[in-house]
């Protein structure tokens, strides 16, 4: 699993990575310098609720992927069966060619968790 996150990390403009538990409790990680694990994976899994209950409030299903966009930076949160990947980036990663490439790994995660529930 972290080898899969160190290749999230080597995509231009990404801060750092990490798996968590869908209730906010790390998995695994590869973070940069000044990115807490305990930080990262409460704003996080805070975010990725809030996203959840507003959407499904008003009927619509529940998102696979949320991104929070900012002047700082981005959040790019990922539903991985019962986990979520959270990827920390720069403000200026493109998005189309970035996140084609993180799903592709969230896909591989995704396989991970699968074998662990079989």
């Amino acid at each position: 699993m972290k080898k899969l996150l160190e290749q999230v990390n080597e995509l231009p403009g990404v801060l750092g990575s990490m798996v968590m538990t869908e209730d906010g409790l790390p998995v695994a990680s590869v973070l940069g310098a000044g990115l807490d694990e305990e930080c990262v994976a409460a704003f996080a899994s805070s975010s990725s609720h809030a996203v959840r209950r507003a959407v499904t409030h008003y009927g619509d299903k529940a998102p696979d992927e949320v991104v929070l966009e900012s002047e700082g930076g981005n959040l790019l949160l990922l539903h991985i069966d019962g986990a979520t990947l959270a990827v920390i980036t720069h403000p200026g990663l493109e998005m189309n060619t970035g996140l084609v490439e993180v799903r592709s790994i969230a896909r591989r995660l995704r396989g991970i968790f699968e074998m662990r529930t079989n």
